[in-house]
């Protein structure tokens, strides 16, 4: 019996650690993207474009960022890809810029390994009335930080899903 009050008063605490720690660095801005790249925006049909882009990203109120950013291109535009990891988050309404260092891919052969890339995207809604969320192609060898807002051209992903979301933080 000492043994089980001993284990639910450590997991007490250790829950009370873990919610303390979670309250003081809230999650500001979440990124997510998903779908079969932006095929019908670039003039591939579908089905059988066999590109995708994905990715999930967050930035805390003390300003640190995590995420995950993955591009696989279609065989029509040389076959390959790439695996990211986001080390910048910038939300502006309904729009996010990331960009990060590309940890593993290639496109026709070429290692794009230790790469900067940076892609732009809007959250146009989730209605059906509503315009097709959009995305940027992927700027690989962009070293710029999403800080500076490039205007990278948006194309329309109308079988994807872009989620741009932000969140009040009061001290």
């Amino acid at each position: 019996m000492r043994t089980f009050k001993f284990f639910a008063f450590t997991l007490m605490l250790a829950l009370m650690l873990v919610t303390a720690a979670s309250a003081e660095n809230p999650i500001v801005h979440r990124v997510s993207v998903g779908g079969p790249d932006a095929c019908g925006g670039l003039g591939f049909p579908h089905p059988g474009c066999d590109a995708n882009f994905s990715l999930s990203a967050k930035q805390d109120a003390d300003g640190s960022v995590s995420g995950q950013y993955t591009d696989r291109f279609s065989q029509a535009s040389g076959g390959g890809g790439f695996h990211a990891v986001i080390d910048c988050v910038s939300v502006v309404g309904n729009t996010a810029w990331v960009s990060g260092v590309i940890t593993h891919g290639n496109f026709n052969g070429l290692d794009l390994t230790g790469l900067p890339v940076a892609a732009r995207v809007q959250d146009n809604g989730t209605s059906a009335n509503d315009p097709a969320d959009e995305i940027s192609v992927s700027n690989v060898g962009d070293s710029r930080p999403c800080t500076d807002h490039v205007l990278y051209t948006l194309i329309s992903a109308p079988e994807g899903q872009v989620k741009v979301s932000s969140q009040s933080v009061v001290h």
